[in-house]
């Protein structure tokens, strides 16, 4: 019988693809709010623990720093930002939720060093498109509506943000 040596553990880390593109879907999202204060500094705490959470492997960081990065954009959105900048960043923040907590589920069911690379960039291309084409459609309902009426974008984003995370959670082929 052969004892394990520490050295034959199982990594249970994040995955590193999914992490690089969860970090940079949430730059995304800081980039998006960089003109406004407010919006710019929670969206870069977002991304800190972010950071954060990948690097200890835990859900509920992630969690917490996509949250931070949802109200990030939210803020951006309430002092003025574009609705196309708002669309993009809710957008960010959420492909940062989702690709995060791909990272942290690989890396706990399968290993920091398994072969997963393929299965995450495909994971990460569909769940990007569905954010575009969320993005496109709201933005097309925006400019639908007629007048100049702030409920509106912000009614707009609400629907989106819905479409987008239900959408995102039937795409998942990891779960």
């Amino acid at each position: 019988m052969t004892q394990w040596e520490p050295s034959d553990r199982i990594d249970r880390s994040p995955t590193y693809v999914s992490s690089a593109l969860a970090l940079a879907a949430g730059v995304l999202t800081v980039t998006v709010t960089a003109d406004l204060a407010t919006g710019l500094v929670t969206c870069v705490a977002g991304v800190v623990v972010l950071a954060v959470g990948l690097t200890v492997g835990r859900q509920w960081v992630v969690t917490a720093a996509s949250a931070l990065l949802v109200v990030g954009v939210l803020l951006a959105a309430a002092e003025g930002a574009a609705v196309v900048a708002a669309l993009i960043g809710m957008m960010g923040a959420l492909l940062a939720f989702d690709l995060a907590s791909t990272a942290v589920d690989l890396g706990e069911q399968l290993g920091r060093e398994t072969a997963t690379a393929r299965v995450e960039l495909l994971h990460a291309g569909a769940s990007t498109l569905v954010g575009l084409v969320t993005v496109v459609v709201a933005f097309a309902v925006n400019q639908s509506v007629t007048g100049d009426q702030p409920v509106s974008a912000v009614l707009g984003l609400v629907i989106a943000v819905l479409l987008l995370v239900a959408a995102l959670r039937r795409a998942d082929p990891v779960a």
